[in-house]
């Protein structure tokens, strides 16, 4: 098979799939000799923040691993992909190889399951075997969408520490419709002994994993946000939230990181297409926020960097989010917005964004294209935030190669 054949086919299988995650993974991990043991695996989870703050922990610990003898490895899985679904899984900052998932990719769709794997499940069973073939020591793990049935909760190895990163309500129709049914769901990663870090949330969430950690004797965390002094290598006043999540993830593991190699590492990470500027003329920010509570941080990084301004936006968003809402949180900061399609057949037509956000008293226009769309808000406004969907970032970014 070729790479695209691979990816293709792995790309068909269903999104969601008939059997619980977790279990699929149980069974995929014994079929392959469990790639996942003796590995020092951080379990991180949350409705929004969950892969900045993989970026940050896996920054961390790239700088703290040239200060040793020996040099240790960091694996990264992390989902959705922007642009290619090598961007999945990286070690010390570096992509797959097109060849190994190839390779890989082929060994796994051949193997015969009495469960059927989704997508997912293969990359990260992917994700496990090429950790173990590289001899990865640090795993930094990013659940899909929930916690005790995501497919990363299925692996024999317990975790050396979890993180929650922040609770809101997102595809409810699989983890629950409040806070605390949701916060019990992601909770779901919390295992007996291990220390549990947290960042900022409601107290009804709180409450819940609170409880499950003194359940399960579990320290717990609860992170704040890190000093303004400190430089980040990711924009948004958000963020700060994220790296002090990042921060005491790496001061609960078995390993000595002094304070200097922690700012350095919060300085140097990347996260494409969260908070990213690329065009400072025109000045062009694309963010994936693609819930409210995504929406509401970007409002409140551009009031903070920015105040009393309103830019031009760009949204393009899928059917099944919370679209009114997204809209109602960034009315204050909209001078005018423009709509697009993505490319998906999950999209919201840019036709019908338009119509909504007119009916709720916005300058609104629908757009062929995120192109026209770019031209239509340069001719008002030398700032330009874009916005709704990781997968229209990913084509954003595409197509700025």
């Amino acid at each position: 098979m070729t790479y695209e054949n691979v990816v293709n086919t792995i790309d068909n299988k269903r999104r969601f799939g008939k059997a619980c995650g977790r279990d699929v993974t149980m069974e995929f991990m014994e079929a392959l000799g469990h790639p996942e043991m003796g590995k020092h695996i951080i379990h991180i989870a949350g409705t929004n923040g969950k892969g900045s703050v993989a970026a940050f922990v896996s920054s961390i610990l790239q700088a703290a691993s040239f200060s040793y003898a020996k040099p240790f490895k960091v694996g990264l899985f992390t989902s959705p992909h922007l642009i290619e679904y090598t961007e999945r899984i990286q070690i010390d900052g570096k992509q797959i190889s097109r060849e190994d998932v190839t390779r890989i990719g082929e060994q796994l769709l051949e193997m015969k399951l009495e469960l059927e794997p989704t997508m997912f499940d293969y990359w990260l069973a992917m994700a496990l075997v090429y950790f173990k073939e590289q001899q990865v020591d640090y795993i930094v793990l990013e659940t899909g969408l929930g916690g005790a049935k995501d497919s990363t909760n299925g692996l024999a190895q317990v975790p050396e520490v979890s993180a929650i990163t922040s609770i809101g309500l997102e595809h409810t129709q699989y983890l629950g419709n409040t806070l605390a049914a949701i916060a019990g769901e992601k909770a779901g990663i919390i295992k007996p002994g291990v220390p549990v870090v947290i960042g900022q949330m409601e107290e009804e969430a709180f409450n819940v994993i609170s409880a499950k950690c003194g359940a399960l004797d579990c320290e717990l965390i609860q992170a704040g946000a890190v000093d303004k002094s400190q430089k980040l290598g990711l924009f948004g006043e958000y963020q700060r939230n994220n790296a002090a999540v990042a921060v005491e993830v790496v001061k609960s593991l078995s390993l000595y990181v002094d304070n200097q190699t922690i700012a350095n590492g919060l300085a140097k990470a990347v996260w494409p297409g969260r908070m990213q500027i690329i065009s400072e003329n025109p000045y062009i920010l694309i963010d994936g926020a693609h819930n409210p509570s995504g929406v509401k941080a970007l409002y409140d990084s551009l009031t903070a960097e920015f105040p009393k301004e309103k830019f031009s936006f760009i949204m393009a968003v899928m059917a099944d989010k919370d679209y009114v809402e997204m809209a109602d949180i960034i009315r204050p900061a909209v001078e005018r917005i423009f709509t697009v399609t993505v490319d998906s057949d999950r999209a919201l037509q840019a036709s019908e964004l338009a119509r909504v956000l007119s009916e709720s008293g916005m300058d609104s226009k629908a757009c062929e294209d995120y192109s026209l769309a770019l031209e239509e808000a340069k001719a008002y406004d030398n700032k330009i935030i874009v916005f709704g969907s990781l997968y229209f970032i990913g084509e954003i970014l595409a197509n700025e190669r």
